[in-house]
């Protein structure tokens, strides 16, 4: 019993010193977790208003219109619209970056649907609008994109030879459609006062939409021409772009000068007026001989012819 009873006192002691050393294991990792939960509590609370906010973005809608047509806007699905039946829709509707000219060409239908009348280039943007019942929910997001004529080609410049010339561009857009062709013409720069020539197609008129460059032949050395140069697209000619271009010299007249000027740095001045002096010193001398010489002529005496 005795050894009975100092077994369970051995035990109940072991239990009793046991105890202790599990709270004492315990005790660090319940810290722990509770550490750990108090720093992932607000980042899966960050998580989940996330989501509801992805959740709650309306996808954008892009819509295409040519310039100068008109466009129509719905705000909402007609499911959205159904409780509004009985009378006109509340509808607000927003631009971001709003043109001030814009406000005379939009119109708002008693069904909530914005129109834009005679669309310009201005036009084109970012649109979005909400119902009188939720001001907080953006109800339709559309991206309207206006197609036009091809804008002005970019970085235009002439590469000169003696007779010919080498017009070369870049293109920064093709205005919504794809472009057909590129046209190029020239003509004489006109002086202050003349009136201008007309303009001189290039050939090809059509020039192919793959590329970037176009010779010009048959001109005359050492002038100023004028030269111009656009897109089409199925909307019509693009902006033009006119610059200016002047030839080289010929390779005769460069060489007739380079001879005609050869040693011109060593010539000395004083041969220079030397040799005129000696000419007008002899024309002088010539000039005196005629004047003497008339002089004695016109005094010998007249003999008049025997009769």
């Amino acid at each position: 019993m005795t050894n009975s009873g100092a077994l369970c006192g051995a035990e109940s002691s072991s239990r009793r010193s046991a105890v202790p050393i599990v709270k004492s294991v315990a005790g660090p990792l319940e810290k722990y977790g509770r550490m750990v939960g108090r720093k992932l509590l607000p980042l899966l609370i960050l998580f989940l208003a996330g989501w509801q906010e992805a959740v709650a973005v309306v996808p954008v809608r892009y819509v295409a219109v040519d310039v100068g047509k008109g466009l129509k806007l719905a705000c909402a699905e007609e499911s959205a619209l159904l409780v509004h039946s009985d009378e006109s829709v509340g509808v607000m509707w927003i631009r971001e970056g709003r043109f001030d000219g814009q406000i005379e060409r939009l119109k708002v239908e008693p069904n909530g649907m914005l129109e834009l009348l005679n669309v310009s280039a201005d036009d084109a943007g970012n649109y979005s609008c909400t119902l009188d019942d939720d001001h907080d929910a953006v109800k339709t997001r559309i991206n309207v994109e206006v197609r036009t004529p091809p804008p002005a080609l970019h970085n235009v410049w002439v590469k000169p030879s003696t007779i010919l010339a080498n017009i070369l561009w870049e293109v920064a857009g093709t205005g919504g459609y794809p472009i057909i062709d590129f046209t190029a013409e020239y003509r004489l720069k006109p002086t202050a006062g003349e009136e201008p020539e007309e303009w001189k197609p290039i050939v090809p008129t059509h020039i192919p939409p793959n590329s970037r460059q176009i010779d010009v032949y048959h001109l005359v050395p050492n002038t100023t021409y004028s030269f111009r140069v656009w897109a089409t697209n199925q909307l019509g000619r693009g902006e033009i772009v006119e610059v200016d271009g002047h030839t080289h010299h010929s390779v005769e007249e460069l060489e007739l000068a380079r001879h005609l000027l050869a040693g011109v740095e060593n010539f000395d001045t004083r041969v220079w007026v030397a040799a005129v002096g000696i000419v007008m010193g002899t024309l002088m001398i010539l000039g005196l001989g005629t004047c003497y010489l008339l002089y004695r002529e016109w005094k010998i005496p007249c003999k008049h012819p025997l009769w």
